[in-house]
């Protein structure tokens, strides 16, 4: 695990804010830490596994100062490293197959999950902020303070070690897990792994944006992580794909791709939002319309929003279902 963390502390058990304070994970790339993978040329399946996965490892490490902290990017950009991993997983799924893996990916999920609604309350509480007269006061104070206690859960999520020994246990697993004991002796090259792997994602979801403008908010979804789930394939063996009209093409497909995913992830976040106006008047008493007035105003402020958005991702579907994936 040296490879990629320099210190692993967890933080003691403090109450409140100060324990932010107590004890963080410090990674050897904590200060600016990239999100770019750069495979080598000629690497084999395994070399880019490992290249990734460690990577990525670093880059969950590198924001638990943050999501200590309380800070929303940090929390924002942890959850793009967890999901990132646990799609890594997925797609070397016949490498790398094993209990180990199943129960992994399980891990991730749970620290996914401890970070989710800190992200969507975060979101929620700055629309409210930015719609103006949306909800009464005593919903924005409910609001507010489920936000804060989001933030404390997630905080609290990465002081424990249990997060330091997932940190430890897919570092190890990454270097020298079940995995590799039955991988193939011979690996196959990446890039032909690669260009096979996106091939069939490009095409099953261009496949699913046909009739994109028919679909409700959850199989809208399902399509975003679809499309999500390809951008970060995508970006992972970018780099294996330098020639003048593959190279330009994969960029070009990768940046259609990131349009696509901005307005669905507008579309997804007014989705959240309307069910998560409901959420707080369930746990109070006193104003048990307060949520469903809400959630009322909150879809008329976002309705115009949301016809834009609508029209941005049925224009970047077009764009993408006419870019090719590769030019040779």
């Amino acid at each position: 695990m040296r490879r990629i963390l320099k210190k692993v502390v967890v933080a003691p058990r403090v109450a409140g804010r100060k324990a932010a304070a107590s004890g963080v994970v410090v990674s050897a790339r904590a200060a600016a830490p990239s999100g770019e993978i750069a495979l080598q040329p000629g690497s084999s399946t395994t070399d880019a596994f490992r290249a990734i996965a460690g990577r990525l490892v670093g880059l969950i490490a590198a924001q638990q100062a943050a999501v200590l902290n309380r800070d929303p990017t940090g929390v924002h950009q942890m959850r793009i490293a967890l999901r990132r991993t646990r799609v890594t997983i997925t797609i070397f799924s016949d490498l790398i197959h094993g209990p180990e893996a199943e129960r992994l990916k399980r891990e991730l999920k749970w620290l996914t999950g401890r970070l989710g609604p800190a992200r969507d309350l975060h979101l929620m509480d700055l629309r409210l902020k930015d719609a103006g007269a949306v909800g009464s006061a005593a919903f924005r104070k409910k609001v507010a303070a489920d936000r804060a206690s989001a933030f404390d859960s997630a905080s609290r999520a990465v002081a424990t070690k249990h997060f330091v020994k997932l940190l430890g246990d897919l570092q190890s697993w990454i270097d020298a897990g079940d995995w590799a004991q039955t991988a193939k002796h011979v690996p196959e090259p990446a890039k032909k792994f690669a260009k096979r792997v996106l091939t069939r994602r490009a095409d099953r979801l261009i496949k699913k944006l046909d009739a994109l403008e028919q679909l409700d908010d959850e199989q809208r979804h399902r399509v975003r992580i679809a499309a999500k789930k390809l951008y970060y394939a995508t970006g992972f063996f970018e780099s294996l794909f330098d020639g003048p009209r593959t190279g330009k093409r994969l960029a070009r497909f990768h940046k259609r791709l990131k349009k696509l995913l901005d307005a669905l992830g507008a579309l997804n976040d007014a989705a959240v939002q309307r069910e998560l106006a409901n959420r707080p008047a369930k746990r109070s008493q006193r104003t048990p319309a307060a949520g469903a007035a809400a959630a009322a105003e909150l879809a008329a402020a976002n309705e115009a929003i949301t016809r834009q958005q609508m029209k941005a991702a049925v224009k970047a579907a077009a764009k993408l279902a006419d870019s090719p994936l590769f030019g040779d």
